[in-house]
């Protein structure tokens, strides 16, 4: 790739007419906590790479300006989210015709064959700044200053309908809805978060999710993929042999624009900080209720519940995870051979033969350890509705039986339904089961509730092979609570134990 390197004078362009072959005529708006800086291209090769500069001074050269980004390929401003071939290079979509970002609320996309750079404001950038565009030789920057302030990131809205207004969801409850591994590609989406420099592999990058608004509640479906600008061949999973790979609703390896393979393996969460950050939005922009965020999801989806569940439990009310996977680890059984931490290891890098470290130097696989965070957890936990399938060939059943001990053990609100099934088990689940999507809206973090354990109903779950223990069964199904009462002189609750085909005494 053509690198950048600090240089100490260059042509400047600013607004000047572009030259034959270059960059021009840049633009900045600021909004919303960010600045939305924009420029032409001409005729770039398709491997050069641009980056952003910042001063309090008009930037004449880059010796002393603050380098906000690097590494921004030519047409930036094109919306890849639209593009399959971001998904899967090997099957292109006839129709397909390239359409830019939205960078503000009902408005029309950006010409996608120009640049796009987005910095959120930070303490530097607060106030009147100056930013340029720098390629090669050539530096084009803002002539006059750009008063931009810090304050709450929004989206941009870029459905067809007029964007919400504020408070537009008042009180209603907020469900995550998290796809499993196959999901993320092109989809119908209604906003665009750009992330800042915390969030990603650098600041910018543009990451879509969609809100339905329901009665009771709203939905965000947020995508897991990230634009990395390279194929991850190292990567075993041929689905990462793409420009816009998965995360595993986690992070990656901090050095993914270049190579996974580094001699030291550090891995930053970014994903669940985008994701965080959004919901900080919706709480207080939507006006949903903070005490009743929840989390839902199936296969990646339900194992990412179930880590922001234990990571954040201050966060969420209560999980519903299908089919997840509680501990990454590099063991297989008689019913699957998929290694869970081989999931991690696709965008963080060679995880088997090198100790993958987080930021802070925590082992990336004990910050994901379902089974470690509920046993060492220092308050209540969200309760988790679960189910898992003893044949499921792509998550593992030996991982599972020791998160359920240690659920119980931990004496935290945990209830678990299994069967012999595949990966498709939940839809073979009992009702009352399925019903768990919905029972978790009882859940509130401002709410007291019960958390069951060593119920004499419990079935066994074995020793973690798949052969051993009840091939049917179930924790704490069917507990339930009614009437409750909790005032400062007065706490009065209803157990109840109830679902179809219930032996009593319990």
């Amino acid at each position: 790739m053509i690198r950048l390197h600090a240089l100490a004078f260059v042509s400047i362009l600013s607004t000047m007419p572009i030259l034959a072959q270059g960059i021009g005529n840049i633009q900045a708006q600021a909004r919303n906590g960010q600045v939305f800086i924009t420029w032409n291209e001409k005729d770039l090769p398709p491997n050069a790479t641009i980056a952003i500069y910042h001063d309090k001074k008009p930037i004449n050269n880059i010796a002393n300006a603050r380098l906000l980004a690097k590494d921004i390929l030519p047409g930036s401003a094109r919306n890849w989210w639209k593009d399959s071939r971001s998904f899967n290079p090997n099957k292109p979509d006839p129709n397909y015709k390239p359409t830019g970002f939205i960078i503000e609320n009902n408005t029309k996309p950006l010409d996608p064959n120009t640049g796009l750079h987005v910095h959120t404001v930070d303490e530097q950038t607060s106030g009147a700044a100056f930013f340029a565009v720098a390629w090669d030789k050539q530096l084009i920057a803002t002539s006059n200053p750009i008063n931009a302030k810090q304050e709450r990131v929004s989206p941009v809205w870029t459905g067809s309908e007029p964007a919400p207004e504020k408070d537009c969801a008042k009180g209603k409850a907020l469900r995550l809805v998290l796809h499993g591994r196959g999901g993320g590609g092109v989809s119908n989406t209604n906003y665009t978060f750009f992330a800042n420099k915390e969030q990603g592999w650098r600041e910018g990058l543009a990451f879509d999710f969609k809100v339905n608004f329901g009665k009771d509640v709203v939905d965000i479906v947020p995508m897991d993929r990230t634009w990395i600008n390279r194929f991850v061949k190292e990567s075993a999973d041929s689905r990462d042999h793409c420009n816009a790979i998965n995360s595993w609703w986690f992070g990656y390896n901090t050095n993914i624009n270049e190579t996974t393979n580094t001699p030291e393996i550090i891995v930053d969460n970014y994903t669940q900080k985008w994701i965080l950050a959004v919901l900080d939005w919706a709480n207080e922009y939507l006006g949903t209720d903070p005490n009743r965020n929840y989390l839902t999801g199936g296969s990646m989806g339900g194992s990412a519940s179930i880590a922001f569940g234990l990571q954040f439990p201050e966060r969420f009310a209560a999980l519903y995870a299908m089919v997840p996977v509680y501990e990454y680890t590099w063991e297989g059984c008689s019913t699957s051979k998929s290694l869970t931490a081989a999931r991690l290891a696709c965008a963080c890098g060679p995880m088997k033969t090198t100790t993958a470290k987080m930021t802070n130097g925590q082992n990336v696989l004990d910050y994901m350890n379902g089974r470690l965070n509920i046993a060492n957890a220092k308050a209540d936990t969200p309760p988790i509705f679960a189910t898992n399938g003893r044949k499921d060939a792509s998550i593992p059943w030996n991982n599972n039986p020791g998160f359920y001990d240690a659920a119980n053990k931990a004496r935290q609100a945990f209830a678990v339904f299994w069967n012999d099934g595949n990966h498709g088990m939940t839809s073979q689940a009992p009702d009352d089961v399925k019903a768990w999507n919905s029972h978790i809206f009882k859940y509130a973090l401002n709410k007291s509730f019960p958390a069951f354990s060593n119920s004499s109903d419990n079935k066994n779950y074995g020793n973690g092979t798949p052969e051993d223990g009840d091939l049917v069964g179930w924790i704490n199904r069917g507990m339930d609570w009614i009437n409750l009462i909790d005032t400062k002189d007065k706490y009065q609750i209803t157990i109840i134990a109830n679902y179809p085909g219930i032996v009593y005494p319990i």
